[in-house]
């Protein structure tokens, strides 16, 4: 989903153009996963301090760079399926905050009473353009609903989903934050100016000491009176903000090789099935720190396993066999017929080191 995230805004804006900020226990991975993204755009946070320190200290990194910068603030946990639409929207978005005052934000147009999102209302339209960008005055914020206040949401047409997507210029957001947030904005301006020293992680380490943990909707947002809102209806959003959601997102995903069912995950385990057409076969791989076990439910499989990728055992499976395939464990699934395939594991799904793979997928840490 990080790289999704990526992939979507690449038309807009450059590899060397993209900060991530996330927990130090996340930036190494974060390189992984995106190779193209300059290591030192990679900010590591020495603990969570909400969103509002996370946009203060990615815009005043920013500033340090182009005092005339336009910002896109994006979650990584979001799917959107209508990426062309989504960038349309963005375009819009762009060019409202390069009046450097106003603070914009995605609204997502709700489909149904949903009680888990909070909601912006935004009755009055500013204007539209060519290309179908409404901009619309917001008059309010209001907390996640009970069902009949949702309900009554979803009827009135005026009142949003807070996506939490923003964009806005660099001044904009960090002369906000000074005014709402003055404590937050003296102890990012503490560090803003020693990225890339060698003190810098300790300075940021004792900046973020010093700061309460907030929200940027919370902080800034909501006290804002040059917030406005572009509707986002037609671009197949859902924010995954759970296990089940998550589930839910990649529940059957197409597969070189076939196409496999995730039917469980959550903090302990998942589950999934394998359809693998006949002949088709798995890359030869492992994994660092998954651990799973394999039971085959339909068809003939030809499992090829053991420590030495030139010196792999092969064993036929036929429905009801088992095998259990620990961490580093070299293994490689080739369906003789074609196979269904019960997989239980730790829920490390982008735990996957291949080592050769007949489709020429690239071997690195990814979903198989």
């Amino acid at each position: 989903m990080l790289q999704h995230t990526v992939d979507r805004i690449l038309p807009l804006v450059s590899n060397d153009h993209i900060l991530v900020v996330t927990g130090h226990e996340h930036a190494d991975l974060v390189h992984d996963q995106l190779p193209d993204v300059p290591i030192e755009n990679i900010i590591a946070e020495p603990f969570g301090r909400g969103t509002a320190a996370c946009v203060a200290i990615s815009a005043a990194l920013i500033k340090e760079r182009d005092p005339d910068a336009l910002i896109m603030v994006l979650a990584a946990d979001h799917r959107i399926e209508d990426a062309e639409r989504f960038r349309q929207l963005l375009r819009g978005a762009l060019a409202a905050a390069s009046d450097k005052t106003s603070l914009v934000t995605l609204g997502i147009v709700p489909n149904r009473p949903e009680t888990g999102y909070g909601y912006i209302l935004a009755p009055q339209i500013v204007s539209t353009s060519d290309e179908g960008v409404s901009l619309h005055d917001v008059e309010g914020f209001v907390e996640k609903p009970d069902l009949e206040t949702a309900m009554q949401y979803l009827k009135a047409g005026t009142y949003y989903w807070n996506s939490g997507m923003f964009v806005w210029h660099v001044n904009a957001i960090l002369d906000s934050v000074e005014q709402y947030m003055p404590q937050l904005s003296d102890a990012i301006s503490r560090v803003a100016g020693h990225a890339g020293a060698a003190d810098f992680l300790g300075e940021l380490r004792e900046a973020y000491e010093s700061m309460e943990s907030q929200s940027i909707d919370r902080g800034v947002m909501e006290k804002s009176d040059s917030v406005v809102l572009i509707p986002a209806g037609d671009i197949g959003w859902s924010d995954i903000g759970g296990w089940e959601a998550l589930r839910e997102a990649l529940e059957t995903v197409d597969k070189p090789w076939g196409h496999e069912h995730l039917w469980a995950l959550n903090q302990h385990y998942a589950g999934k099935f394998l359809h693998i057409n006949a002949g088709e076969s798995l890359s030869v791989q492992y994994h660092e720190v998954k651990d799973e076990t394999i039971c085959a439910v339909k068809g003939k499989l030809c499992l090829r396993i053991g420590m030495d990728a030139d010196c792999l055992e092969e064993r036929i499976l036929l429905p009801g066999d088992q095998v259990h395939i620990p961490p580093g464990m070299i293994h490689q699934m080739e369906a003789i017929e074609d196979c269904v395939i019960a997989e239980v594991s730790t829920p490390y799904l982008t735990d996957v080191v291949r080592i050769e793979d007949r489709y020429g997928r690239v071997s690195n840490r990814t979903r198989e």
